[in-house]
């Protein structure tokens, strides 16, 4: 890839290559192209690039097994996209923010930890799948609403918004929520019979009450952020941390909570109950 990056040491490098002749670098070396985010503005395939992943990749679209759907999206939203219904939907976090990994994850079925175990669960063979997804309610995402950079605002509305209400400003970051909206093709959703359960979870940091000390002290007593998420009873967490963050944590957990939608870059916000 030096060939095609100027600077290999950073991240955030454009490549001058297509997508199109990038599979082909990718399978040289035994790899699997899976497009990430993929309904993020800026420079994701579906948030910018194109309205359908056929017209790029063409004939070597088959070749490309999954999706990952990114904070502001889910499988429900993600399946008003028809081309989508013959793809693995995957939801993983950034390896570049390393307190933020699994914020989102997998549940795989394999027989063995292996990459060749790995990729038959994403192609769903031989009896290997995912079994569910993990993710943040999409309104927690950072672009799930469109976003005016004039106003520096969040813009409400009916979707899609393509525009803001208050300036008539077209200087907008499109929101995933819009977006979708925009080049979707199927009236109502619909999901292939293979589509495993998708389950919101609210990240600690996310949760109203919960400084650095106290999510240090949960994770100090019950080891991962996914135990107190799914596994940890009210009781056993009131017990490290006082029955209101208790309260919090299990209303985040089954729901009962007010989400302010995020966009622009700006996360969205757990309010209250509801």
């Amino acid at each position: 890839m030096e060939k095609h990056i100027k600077n290999m040491t950073l991240s955030s490098q454009r490549a001058n290559i297509s997508a199109y002749d990038l599979i082909d670098i990718v399978e040289k070396y035994n790899g699997v192209l899976i497009p990430a985010h993929a309904f993020t503005p800026h420079k994701s395939f579906y948030g910018n690039c194109a309205k359908s992943l056929k017209r790029i990749f063409k004939e070597k679209y088959e070749k490309i097994p999954a999706i990952e759907l990114g904070l502001s999206s889910d499988t429900f939203l993600a399946d008003k996209i028809s081309e989508l219904e013959e793809k693995t939907f995957l939801t993983n976090s950034d390896a570049h923010s390393l307190p933020k990994i699994a914020r989102e994850y997998n549940k795989m079925k394999v027989e063995k930890i292996s990459y060749k175990e790995l990729m038959k669960a994403i192609r769903n063979e031989e009896e290997r799948k995912i079994v569910c997804n993990y993710g943040l309610d999409p309104k927690l995402g950072k672009y799930h609403r469109t976003y005016c950079e004039v106003c520096n605002k969040r813009i409400e509305g009916n979707v899609p918004v393509t525009k803001c209400d208050s300036c008539d400003s077209r200087n907008v970051t499109m929101g995933v929520l819009d977006r979708i909206e925009i080049i979707r093709d199927k009236e109502k959703t619909k999901s292939p019979n293979f589509r495993p359960e998708y389950k919101y979870q609210v990240p600690l940091s996310f949760i109203p009450g919960l400084g650095t000390k106290t999510i240090e002290k949960l994770l100090s007593k019950f080891e991962t952020e996914m135990n107190i998420l799914h596994k940890i009873s009210f009781d056993d967490i009131e017990a490290v941390c006082g029955e209101k963050i208790a309260r919090n944590i299990i209303d985040a957990k089954s729901g009962n909570v007010k989400i302010s939608a995020g966009g622009g870059g700006v996360y969205g916000k757990v309010e209250a109950k509801c």
